[in-house]
């Protein structure tokens, strides 16, 4: 057999070992998108148990990295009495860790692309361990603040590269259960603090709200050095990792592809902003964020305790739970229920699955605009407590529906560049949240109180204080927020088709508010 022969043969055997990698089909008897090779250490084909286990487990770091950014939210009173700073001041915990964690992912995707994902949950995951033990034992301010620095760039390797990872791992047709479950992790890490932190700090103290987070997440690394593998894998050109034994894979051997990391890699993440399904799905996410979540975090402890005069666990309870049910019941009709409505259409479409076709729950997002809005309301008009823990819920079920749709939506539509996409979507939510929590902390330093004569109040089930109602300055920040959110749902436009943006979905608001709009003191806003 001569050398033309030869390469004739192999030819065929690669177009045979094509089609039937081509024919592999899911449990709905749909190709499986992308198509997985025929290697065994290709993620696609590890056993389902082996990536329900790490989707969980990376799950779980995205928990704690955002949950240990909210445990000390509610102890920032007592915290600051105890280091004599102002409330303000106490509040920067949580905006550095918030900046740090936003910026850094994107410097790290470039190296998690060729070094692989495991040596930076590995080395990163250790870092937030150190910080929050460095905050715990610090005695002084500054101390607190270094450890926090250190602390959020820890953090910001499961926010940056999870989606990635479970992107590795799960084909298109079931990527929507799993990466709700994560953005579920995600957005419920602040929420579920604040019941920890209540209870923490008014039993142990608020160093405790550093200690607690910290050993569970040394936990986690010990979790993750033994049992957590690598998934980046090239199709193309595989992997450095092939043919290793289980011990030798959880070791470090240099690049897992076979790839250089060039300076322009660090731009990457700021360069998928150029494409219309990943920047607007972002400013959504950016918005929704902040006033389905961080607007109740940073003037929820303020509102509970001058309103309704709760304790610093009652605070937490406030804070978590309403935020907590609402995101649950949104993810319930999110992540699972996009991947029943893309599988339909592509058995119907002869096994296309078209991204576009998740934002068919697009209507659900609405209920941000009406949950936070009305929440204001309930603040200013000071209603009874459980009114405005139901406005919170609102506004939470519609915040977890809009975040699944934002990671499986964008990452459908550019699958080999899901890193920078979820380092993008971090870095956008980071940097608006840290603008908005210094703009809060900034208004409740302006809080002033007036006088009131009324002792009592005709809800049995609020207790308000003889000092009156939140100040016109943190009643303008709240009615603000609202109306930014319902301006920004006015205008928002979703371009479908991946690419070109023929097909556009617009979210009309009810009242189109404008964000220059005059607020007047103890009125709501002029239209």
């Amino acid at each position: 057999m001569d050398e033309k022969d030869v390469e004739s043969a192999n030819s065929r055997n690669q177009i045979e070992a094509t089609k039937k990698i081509a024919l592999r089909l899911d449990r709905h008897g749909l190709p499986l998108q992308p198509r997985p090779s025929d290697h065994p250490d290709d993620p696609l084909n590890w056993p389902k148990a082996q990536k329900a286990y790490i989707a969980f487990l990376i799950s779980a770091l995205a928990f704690m990295a955002q949950a240990g950014s909210s445990f000390i939210n509610p102890a920032f009173v007592v915290m600051s009495k105890d280091l004599k700073i102002t409330v303000e001041q106490a509040s920067y915990c949580t905006t550095v860790y918030i900046l740090f964690g936003g910026v850094l992912s994107m410097f790290i995707v470039p190296f998690a692309n060729v070094y692989g994902r495991r040596p930076m949950y590995f080395l990163f995951t250790l870092l937030a361990v150190a910080g929050q033990f460095a905050s715990a034992g610090a005695p002084h301010y500054g101390g607190v603040i270094a450890g926090r620095v250190f602390n959020g760039i820890g953090a910001s390797v499961p926010l940056g590269i999870g989606a990635a990872s479970i992107c590795d791992m799960f084909s298109q047709g079931e990527r929507g259960l799993w990466l709700g479950i994560y953005t579920l992790s995600v957005t419920n890490g602040p929420h579920v603090a604040p019941l920890a932190g209540g209870f923490i700090t008014q039993n142990l103290g608020w160093r405790w709200c550093f200690w607690i987070p910290g050993i569970i997440q040394a936990g986690l690394w010990v979790v993750l050095t033994f049992t957590l593998p690598e998934t980046l894998f090239s199709r193309a050109d595989h992997s450095s990792l092939e043919q290793r034994s289980y011990v030798e894979k959880l070791l470090f051997h240099g690049k897992v592809l076979d790839r250089s990391v060039r300076l322009r890699d660090f731009a990457g993440s700021l360069r998928m902003t150029q494409y219309l399904p990943v920047l607007l799905p972002t400013l959504w996410y950016m918005t929704s964020n902040t006033y389905g979540s961080a607007l109740f975090a940073v003037t929820g402890a303020h509102i509970a305790t001058s309103i309704y005069d709760f304790d610093v666990a009652q605070v937490g309870l406030f804070l978590g739970v309403p935020l907590t049910i609402g995101c649950m019941i949104g993810e319930a009709t999110a992540g699972w229920v996009s991947d029943a409505i893309i599988n339909a259409y592509a058995r119907r479409h002869d096994g296309y699955r078209k991204p576009e076709v998740r934002l068919f729950l697009l209507p659900l997002c609405t209920l941000l605009a009406i949950g936070t809005a009305t929440y204001g309301y309930c603040v200013e008009t000071q209603r009874p407590w459980i009114a405005a823990a139901v406005c919170m819920a609102v506004s939470g079920l519609g915040t977890q529906v809009g975040t699944t749709m934002v990671y499986t939506y964008a990452t459908d539509c550019y699958k080999p560049q899901s890193g920078e996409i979820g380092s993008v979507i971090n870095l956008f939510k980071s940097g608006q949240l840290f603008r908005n929590v210094v703009t809060m902390a900034f208004l409740l330093i302006l809080e002033q109180y007036s006088p009131s004569t009324l002792a009592s109040t005709p809800y049995p089930s609020v207790k308000r204080q003889a000092t009156t109602s939140p100040s016109p300055p943190l009643q303008r920040s709240i009615w603000r927020c609202s109306c930014q959110l319902a301006y920004f749902c006015g205008k928002v436009r979703v371009f479908g088709n991946g690419k070109v943006g023929r097909q556009i979905i617009t979210i009309y608001s009810a009242s189109n508010l404008r964000l220059h709009l005059e607020i007047r003191t103890h009125k709501s806003p002029a239209h």
